[in-house]
């Protein structure tokens, strides 16, 4: 089995990934980033970005919360009211969508991370890492991070790449199978505005050969948290 995961939607490609999913009967979790549903940088009609992602509820998709802005983890003092600030457009989403109130699920901008500092010492500096320090703060709110177990870099695919990433994409699932594992995949349906940019037709096309394929092996999807 596999799950389909998008984070920083919604974007310029999600209406298409929208239909790439119903068209195969497939449902996925996106993780809404805040300011693109409230401001809509990508396409600057933030009713726009709000009808795609009350489309994506309403055609039973799980919409979780990926913050409001998107932080670095360096910035981790700020991740509690982020978190919260990208928590209540995903709420006021549901309700719209006629959905029932209850936990939204939680996705840390760029994943858990491994922390490298440079700490001065007497006999000069000190090379340490450490554990993300945002997890502590999800402790402390009772938030969790849904994590996956592949990431496939697709902000950074031109539009050409589809086949590509469809690839390595059933190559994955395939070494899930094999450890007795199912598959979530992370992807993007648009960007945080950096210089990779918002459109990912990569992903869209991507997505479309998997699902195919998925069909024809008959590879069950579903959805996190399920």
């Amino acid at each position: 089995m596999f799950a389909l995961t998008f984070d920083d939607g919604p974007g310029p490609v999600t209406s298409d990934l929208l239909d790439v999913l119903q068209k195969a009967g497939v449902r996925a979790t996106f993780f809404l980033l805040g300011r693109n549903v409230e401001e809509a940088p990508w396409c600057g009609d933030p009713a726009k970005a709000r009808s795609l992602a009350l489309r994506a509820a309403r055609e039973g998709h799980v919409l979780g919360n990926h913050t409001y802005s998107h932080f670095r983890p360096d910035r981790w003092h700020e991740l509690a009211s982020d978190l919260r600030k990208g928590e209540a457009v995903v709420r006021a989403l549901r309700g719209e969508a006629g959905l029932p109130d209850g936990p939204v699920p939680f996705r840390l901008p760029y994943g858990v991370r491994l922390i490298e500092q440079t700490l001065p010492s007497p006999s000069g500096n000190i090379n340490a890492v450490s554990l993300d320090p945002r997890l502590p703060v999800l402790a402390s709110i009772g938030r969790a991070h849904l994590h996956w177990t592949s990431d496939f870099d697709d902000w950074t695919l031109r539009p050409g790449d589809g086949d590509a990433l469809a690839k390595k994409m059933i190559a994955h699932i395939e070494q899930c199978i094999a450890l007795g594992m199912d598959a979530v995949l992370d992807l993007h349906d648009s960007g945080t505005g950096s210089p990779s940019g918002y459109d990912r037709r990569a992903t869209v096309e991507g997505v479309r050969q998997l699902l195919d394929e998925a069909k024809r092996r008959k590879w069950k999807s579903y959805t996190i948290p399920t």
